[in-house]
């Protein structure tokens, strides 16, 4: 996915948000929290958010992912709101990482 991603959006830069990382499985998990979180910050066409959707699990009766407009800080100082793909699932059982 990441490489379809940089095939299709345009990189706008390094950002972060508050939040804490847990891990899942193979991948990590965003939930609301105090720590810094970074990460990418992508610019895409309308178009490509069905796709993006699919693939963070944020569709159908019980979504792992909620994709939210949250505030995000760039690398260059400068706040951004951007979609962020927030985790909606327990965490009692998940190892923290951030």
């Amino acid at each position: 996915m990441g490489l379809w991603l940089a095939q299709h959006a345009e990189f706008i830069g390094h950002a972060k948000v508050r939040g804490h990382l847990y891990q899942v499985s193979y991948y990590p998990a965003i939930v609301h929290g105090d720590s810094w979180i970074e990460g990418d910050v992508y610019a895409c066409a309308a178009d490509l958010w069905p796709t993006l959707d699919e693939f963070e699990e944020a569709t159908g009766d019980h979504p792992e992912y909620e994709r939210r407009l949250t505030p995000v800080l760039l690398a260059t100082g400068q706040w951004l709101t951007a979609w962020v793909y927030w985790y909606l699932q327990p965490i009692d059982k998940l190892q923290r990482l951030y």
